[in-house]
């Protein structure tokens, strides 16, 4: 399984997000609604622990919200010690309330000090190898006590040199490479493989960050009641005597096209596709009429005109 999707924060500005949803769907060969992972903000920088919130989140989550795109959460981690990460993560958890999220929520563990100063805190040395990933471990044991699929992401090279990457195996990864193809140093559920759009999508010009995921998240939180989901296990009135849970066909319209968009794409973001289609035109002319009348019945299907 591929489903390709992107990552954004404040730097991208203000989205067009019914834009960007058609995009996404497009890049996915209109299987699937895609994917946006948003920054929800970063820690502080004197690294005791606390969130600073990105200007854009808000706006982004009612965004993908609105145009059916199902969306993740990342921050970026200016802590310093587990317990600085763990009042991180519960801010963290505030702003996630009340919201529904199909991807996970990540910790984004980057190079550098956490002060910008050479003297800082360095996250790419060995010697804080053990302490970055307890860093790591106190920020996602925060998100699954408060009900959310907790993962993390790191470049290849500081998951295989700055952490203790077998501490982290219970936890997803998102991974950055900037390589022709993935490996398998990283078991990953997300590789973030370009920087410069190379998904093309409208928008965004060259600046864009572009991923593949390899599980079906949506689903995953759904059945398991996770990041704002209810578990989707069936009450027992409702299950068939072989135990199976017992199916639905809805039917929603008439609406007007951009209803219809949203409705289909967040219909694919479930997983589930409409089994057809009808279409209902504005008044015209029978001259006008006969035509797609004349289409219908090549097409062999259902024709139906009322007077105006």
């Amino acid at each position: 399984m591929k489903i390709y999707g992107i990552d954004v924060s404040h730097h991208q500005g203000t989205i067009n997000w019914e834009k960007t949803a058609s995009e996404l769907q497009r890049v996915n060969g209109g299987n699937s609604p895609g994917f946006a992972i948003l920054r929800v903000g970063y820690s502080a920088r004197h690294g005791k622990g606390g969130l600073y919130t990105d200007g854009q989140f808000l706006n982004n989550v009612a965004g993908c919200e609105k145009h059916g795109v199902p969306m993740g959460v990342y921050w970026y981690c200016y802590d310093t010690t587990a317990e600085a990460a763990r009042i991180t993560a519960q801010q963290v958890i505030k702003m996630l309330t009340g919201h529904k999220f199909g991807y996970p929520i990540y910790f984004d563990v980057e190079y550098g000090t956490h002060d910008g100063t050479a003297s800082g805190y360095k996250y790419n040395s060995t010697a804080n190898r053990a302490n970055n990933t307890a860093i790591i471990q106190a920020a996602l044991e925060e998100l699954e006590k408060a009900g959310y699929y907790a993962a993390v992401y790191c470049s290849r090279d500081f998951f295989l040199n700055y952490t203790n990457l077998g501490q982290l195996a219970n936890f997803d990864k998102w991974e950055a490479a900037y390589t022709s193809s993935d490996t398998s140093a990283v078991q990953n559920g997300l590789w973030q493989y370009s920087s410069s759009n190379a998904l093309g999508i409208a928008g965004f010009g060259k600046s864009l960050d572009c991923d593949v995921s390899y599980k079906d998240y949506p689903a995953i939180m759904r059945k398991n009641g996770l990041n704002g989901y209810e578990s989707q296990e069936a009450p027992a009135d409702q299950e068939t005597e072989e135990g199976q849970e017992q199916q639905q066909t809805p039917t929603i319209g008439p609406m007007s096209r951009g209803d219809f968009d949203r409705v289909v794409n967040q219909a694919a973001a479930l997983g589930k596709a409409p089994m057809e289609y009808t279409v209902r035109f504005e008044a015209m002319t029978t001259a006008t009429a006969s035509k797609l009348q004349a289409t219908a019945k090549e097409l062999n299907v259902k024709y139906k005109s009322d007077w105006a």
